[in-house]
């Protein structure tokens, strides 16, 4: 593989890579503490029946419209409008908006999750003539599934607040709530805190354990994510904050309106889903 061909693939996994709304905050700052002290109870909040109502009034809503804002790093800003469909064990969404690359005009990206299969445009990933779209299949063995498929995973956890916290609802803790006004709607701000060796010793997920485990292990105890609430309770605004080593702080927030919504979300036409032939090389026209 060339130099020039590894760069141009790794620029664009970043901007999939990028979206994942599930990125979480840098590590919350070490308490205070010495000898005896450092063993005295958690006495925060736990989170359980919070995230247990907020799930159930997802599920029986249904479907909602989702805005999707924030910074990617060194691949720039993201602004995109979409719907999500939160019916079954696993939210459908699909998403369209465009990504600002530092030194290169807003490039335009939309992105679906459906039965399970991912699927990608972007002029970025160009795989196929006449053949715009890209298909991102978990269980895959072709690039774009090796390249994409984690990142999508992730991504689907950002818009799906029930993913973040599926099993581990008891490893979580409210940090702080607050009252708080947002376009014209009152809401209950909650700070939470995933308690990183808790979870990683709860979730049956090998890729949440794994992830979680990791961050326990160098010393990142705690992942946090922000939740606003409207007064029947369901979700307003999720937001998250990571520093990535390869794309510095991405810091993206999901906003949520018309719970309820009927959502029908369709894969792109067979014939304009293509794959790659050769590794891709970026499309993108600088300023």
């Amino acid at each position: 593989m060339s130099r020039a061909r590894a760069t141009a693939a790794l620029s664009a996994g970043l901007v999939l890579a990028a979206l994942v709304g599930g990125c979480a905050e840098p590590p919350a700052p070490p308490r205070p503490s010495s000898g005896a002290a450092t063993m005295r109870t958690d006495t925060r909040p736990d989170a359980t029946q919070l995230l247990a109502t907020t799930v159930e009034k997802i599920n029986r809503s249904g479907g909602v419209h989702n805005t999707v804002r924030g910074s990617l790093g060194i691949v720039g800003e993201l602004n995109g409008e979409g719907v999500v469909q939160y019916q079954g064990g696993a939210a459908e969404f699909s998403l369209s908006g465009h990504t600002e690359p530092e030194g290169q005009r807003p490039q335009p990206v939309e992105l679906s999750f459906v039965d399970g299969v991912g699927y990608l445009k972007t002029p970025l990933m160009r795989p196929e003539p006449g053949k715009p779209w890209l298909r991102i299949a978990s269980d895959g063995t072709d690039f774009a599934a090796k390249l994409f498929s984690p990142a999508l995973a992730q991504v689907l956890a950002a818009i799906d607040p029930r993913a973040t916290f599926a099993g581990i609802e008891s490893a979580t803790k409210i940090e702080t709530s607050a009252p708080e006004v947002i376009d014209g709607r009152q809401t209950t701000r909650y700070d939470l805190r995933i308690l990183t060796a808790r979870a990683a010793e709860l979730s049956t997920d090998p890729q949440q354990r794994e992830r979680y485990r990791s961050a326990a292990e160098s010393g990142q105890r705690e992942i946090g994510y922000q939740l606003w609430l409207d007064e029947s309770g369901l979700p307003v605004r999720f937001a998250a904050t990571q520093d990535v080593a390869q794309a510095g702080q991405m810091s993206l927030t999901s906003s949520y309106r018309d719970w309820g919504t009927h959502i029908d979300i369709q894969p792109p036409p067979a014939d304009r889903v293509g794959v790659f032939r050769d590794l891709p090389m970026p499309q993108a026209q600088p300023r």
